[in-house]
């Protein structure tokens, strides 16, 4: 069976106004443990097929986990799709 995940975070509540990527996973990860190894690898790095934006703005091109982050702002965490 194929595993999915999509997750859309609006907002994180707690964090400061200037968090970073990583803050606001964390935070996430609180709510949602068991989405920690959908999401990051044993080291707590992004995982390759997993694409992580800001508003529309990729983190590997803005700073990678410590990538600042604002209030309100969208955090979308999308798997690559791939296949034929």
């Amino acid at each position: 069976m194929l595993e999915t995940l999509i997750v859309i975070v609006s907002c994180c509540a707690g964090l400061a106004v200037s968090a970073t990527v990583a803050e606001a996973l964390s935070a996430l990860y609180a709510v949602y443990p068991g989405v920690r190894d959908r999401i990051a690898t044993e080291q707590g790095q992004i995982r390759e097929h997993i694409n992580v934006f800001i508003g529309a703005e990729d983190i590997r091109y803005t700073g990678g986990l410590m990538s600042r982050i604002s209030s309100g702002v969208e955090i979308s965490i999308v798997p690559a799709v791939s296949g034929g």
